[in-house]
């Protein structure tokens, strides 16, 4: 070889490794020394020390004693799938480690009133983490004013829909609450926004409706949906007028949706009643007659029925079965008009509802 042959002491000194730690290497067969001294002593050659080399910087990627002798000695080693399956272990530990900063921060808050609130939490804590749901749906409703903010938000994504319910039930206890929640939910996956979108409704904080407005336009329908739903628990303007907007989403249920919550909005006839006479949309003016039908208010009546007149069949058919929906006789004598006047699928329409009107009269004497 190139140079002297060293004594296992000299090329523990030059490198900062221990003896202890060469010897360990040898009995692993990860750096066996070249050469044998008279007194059988350790030689390492300058090949042994580019090994040494190769060891340390394979070492400083994390990787473990066995994956770095891997990767010298198996000519047929993957880097790159030896490399993939390092990083997902570096990521598991990652996540380990901030989940116990978390936890660790959250005792940090209760410690400042004595050991006692803390141990409480702990116990608390691991209750709501506890493999049966029904301790951990217990523990939401014990805890509800005590429980880790953070704790209760985890819980909205539980498996066991009764845990999610039992923990969107404590956060309405909880002031203060809607920050940590669109911190923990709006930025992430379908389950964490549906979540979001259920407990905004539970909460009916007026903050939270310019968030269910972004909802309603979330590109999956079952978040979506709920968002309508959870707009139809607030008492605001921007809500229903993202409901009646909501009216012309070409999914069903983000539609179906929004027409049951514009059914419970004292203030949602007014929007309807002008789309359904002005909206260039096909599909916004025929469920804005749907749900104007669902509301059920005769003062919709004159509006319903010039629609009967809209230039699209699906409108007018939508305006004549949400006239049938209205009570009185000035709605009767609509339909009964249109029976008698119209063509085709509306006047079909508009028997079937005379006749059952006709019969509904006749049960009712």
């Amino acid at each position: 070889m190139d140079g002297p042959w060293l004594r296992i002491g000299e090329v523990a000194r030059r490198t900062g490794l221990t003896q202890r730690t060469l010897r360990h290497y040898d009995h692993l067969g990860l750096l066996v020394p070249g050469g044998r001294s008279d007194g059988d002593y350790r030689l390492y050659s300058r090949a042994d020390l580019e090994r040494l080399l190769e060891i340390q910087h394979l070492k400083s990627l994390g990787l473990s004693l066995a994956e770095v002798a891997e990767a010298l000695d198996d000519p047929g080693a993957d880097a790159a799938t030896m490399l993939a399956r390092h990083v997902a272990e570096v990521e598991r530990r990652i996540a380990q480690e901030e989940e116990l900063l978390t936890r660790l921060r959250r005792l940090q808050q209760a410690a400042g009133t004595g050991w006692e609130d803390v141990l409480e939490v702990i116990q608390l804590t691991e209750r709501l983490r506890h493999p049966d749901a029904p301790v951990r749906f217990e523990a939401t409703l014990r805890g509800a004013t005590e429980a880790p903010l953070d704790e209760l938000i985890d819980l909205l994504l539980d498996p066991e829909p009764g845990v999610r319910e039992g923990a969107a039930w404590a956060l309405t206890q909880r002031p203060g609450a809607l920050g940590p929640l669109l911190s923990r939910l709006r930025g992430g996956d379908e389950l964490a926004r549906h979540a979001l979108a259920h407990i905004l409704g539970k909460l009916r904080d007026p903050a939270g409706v310019a968030v269910l407005v972004d909802l309603v336009g979330d590109p999956v329908e079952r978040v979506a949906a709920k968002a309508a739903f959870s707009l139809g628990q607030l008492a605001d303007d921007a809500a229903v007028a993202s409901l009646v907007e909501a009216l012309g989403d070409p999914r069903s249920l983000v539609r179906d949706e929004a027409t049951h919550a514009l059914a419970a909005h004292a203030g949602a006839r007014g929007p309807l009643e002008r789309v359904l006479a002005d909206s260039p949309s096909d599909l916004l003016r025929e469920h804005a007659a749907e749900a104007l039908g669902a509301i059920g208010d005769v003062a919709s009546l004159a509006p319903l029925s010039a629609a009967l007149a809209d230039r699209e069949p699906a409108v007018q058919e939508a305006a004549l079965l949400a006239i049938g929906l209205l009570p009185g006789d000035a709605a009767t004598g609509t339909i009964r008009r249109v029976a008698d006047t119209a063509d085709g699928r509306v006047r079909l329409i508009a028997a079937r509802l005379a006749a059952d009107r006709q019969a509904e009269g006749r049960s009712a004497r």
